[in-house]
């Protein structure tokens, strides 16, 4: 890995075409998880792994809500905090982007590409690059 990957090392950001959609068929999504089990006492919690992120298409200042995630979210690594600890850093520094997280079925998602430097790469669910440490 290079230094400067590792510096400017940010959530992994995606698009894929999602079958399974309400508004979006086609969402952007800065990932804060890619094996989010659900949330305890749902009716399918533990039984698929999906994909949580926000989905930067809702945002009408796409640029600004992707940099605030990323600065809010590296200044928490800093501090060693786990997946649980930026969520609510971030939800608590950039209130607005609570209502545009979401939870993203795997067997609904084709054509998974994930962006480095300027241009989108074809990739697979085990080459995302995740926000995991052993604190997970």
């Amino acid at each position: 890995m290079k230094l400067r990957e590792i510096l400017n090392e940010d959530l992994a950001y995606i698009k894929f075409k999602y079958d399974n959609y309400k508004n979006d068929p086609t969402p952007r999504v800065k990932v804060l998880d890619t094996e989010y089990p659900g949330i305890k006492g749902q009716k399918t919690y533990g039984q698929r792994k999906d994909i949580l992120g926000w989905n930067l298409n809702y945002f009408k200042n796409k640029r600004y809500a992707k940099r605030a995630i990323d600065d809010i979210e590296s200044f928490a690594k800093l501090l060693s905090a786990n997946k649980d600890e930026v969520y609510r850093r971030i939800k608590y520094f950039f209130p607005e982007q609570a209502q545009f997280i979401r939870r993203y079925m795997k067997k609904h998602v084709n054509g998974l590409k994930q962006r480095k430097g300027v241009f989108w790469r074809n990739v697979t669910y085990p080459d995302i690059k995740k926000f995991n440490r052993e604190a997970f």
